[in-house]
């Protein structure tokens, strides 16, 4: 029997998710005030947000101020003491949404939160799964089979631990994506237009649509990413957006902070990090921002050459765009690795071959083993996956002949 088998499909995933699940209730289960029970502060990035929206009602200057953050923080978790500091690094027109939160009590707020994010699951996979062709038979591809294996991916478990707000990347990811080959591209920039809380995400984006001439897509994105800024302005003018300029700078050396987690950083600068002391640091920023503009480049040059293909044929393009803000950008965590999810769909679609079921495994154990490996030497080794996964695509569109680049494998 294949080691590679539709029962190992279906079950393997179960098992993790009970497995994850299990440690997840113990953690809550066994808690001493806000810190669960292997030590870690339940919701500690929710924390963050509601904090920034108490801060935004009553001073909505003081939103990225130090002092105003960790004692607002503190007074919302107190008698528990936090074990550190959780800055504000969304920009700052998120603060007025994290505000709405804040008319119910953190506790009933981070419950909601939770939910919101396991019923968003649902639609996702419902939305990618509606993108199968009705002859696609995949293990592993049916509804349920998928909810279940995005509610076990490790880094959606650790995002929901720490209430983020990867829940809602991933449904605007996989919106943008389900309207893109629906062909109502109107839609896809609107819901890009709203995920621009996470800018580096929205980027592959514009660029595909760019050279592929979808100005449709372009034009709401615009209208609706500068309605929203606009507005925002408006009401609280530029000095928010200064402020969030100058502390670029800050946010950049976040890996060398005492207590921060930059093991969980998936980016080549979080490894750069991991490595080199922070006197360093300007070099390793001007290599990632030269990665940034090589692997721009590159995704240009992918959707140029797909540009004349019908939308499946353009799955390598709207992957690598998946995975573009993963590696180049400076930032992005654990938790980020949730967009993979829509990338598999896609991928499978485009050529469901051995090599790819086993490309998947690997990322999918991956992002679990390696979490672990990386917490215990406090090297960004997550980064490595999301490498592997960009050279990966390199080495098949080069050893692909030319004549098939472009054409499904699956029709």
């Amino acid at each position: 029997m294949s080691i590679l088998n539709s029962r190992r499909f279906r079950d393997y995933p179960r098992l993790m998710l009970c497995s994850t699940w299990l440690i997840l209730g113990l953690n809550l289960l066994l808690h001493q005030g806000w810190i669960g029970a292997f030590g870690q502060v339940i919701g500690g990035d929710f924390i963050m947000f509601y904090s920034t929206g108490l801060i935004y009602r009553s001073t909505p200057t003081s939103i990225f101020d130090y002092d105003t953050q960790i004692h607002t923080q503190q007074a919302l978790v107190a008698p528990t003491i936090l074990p550190g500091y959780n800055p504000y690094m969304n920009p700052p027109f998120m603060a007025p949404f994290y505000s709405l939160w804040t008319y119910i009590s953190l506790h009933w707020a981070i419950i909601v939160w939770t939910i919101l994010a396991i019923l968003s699951v649902f639609l996702t996979t419902y939305l990618l799964v509606k993108l199968l062709p009705t002859n696609h038979k995949t293990p592993g591809l049916s509804h349920g089979q998928l909810a279940i294996i995005v509610l076990s991916f490790f880094p959606f478990i650790e995002g929901l631990q720490s209430g983020q707000n990867h829940w809602l990347t991933l449904l605007l990811v996989s919106g943008v994506i389900f309207s893109m080959f629906r062909d109502k591209w109107y839609m896809s920039g609107i819901l890009a237009g709203l995920l621009i809380y996470k800018p580096q995400f929205v980027l592959g984006y514009i660029i595909i649509w760019f050279i592929w001439g979808n100005f449709k897509a372009l034009f709401s994105f615009g209208l609706v990413s500068l309605g929203w800024v606009g507005l925002f302005t408006l009401v609280n003018g530029f000095d928010l957006f200064k402020t969030y300029i100058q502390l670029g700078q800050v946010f950049m050396n976040l890996p060398y902070i005492a207590g921060f987690p930059n093991y969980l950083l998936v980016t080549f600068y979080g490894l750069l990090t991991s490595f080199f002391p922070q006197n360093t640091q300007p070099i390793l920023s001007t290599l990632s921002q030269s990665l940034l503009v090589f692997s721009a480049v590159g995704l240009a040059w992918i959707a140029y050459r797909l540009r004349k293909n019908g939308i499946v044929e353009r799955i390598p393009a709207i992957v690598a765009a998946l995975i573009f803000p993963l590696m180049a950008t400076p930032y992005a965590l654990l938790h980020d690795m949730v967009i993979l999810i829509p990338a598999y769909v896609l991928w499978t679609i485009y050529s469901n071959t051995r090599n790819f079921v086993f490309v998947s495994i690997f990322t999918y154990f991956g992002a679990f083993f390696l979490t672990f490996i990386a917490a215990l030497t406090k090297i960004a080794w997550l980064s490595l996956l999301v490498m592997s996964l960009f050279i990966t695509i390199i080495i098949w569109i080069y050893s692909r002949p030319k004549n098939e680049f472009g054409t499904p494998l699956l029709k």
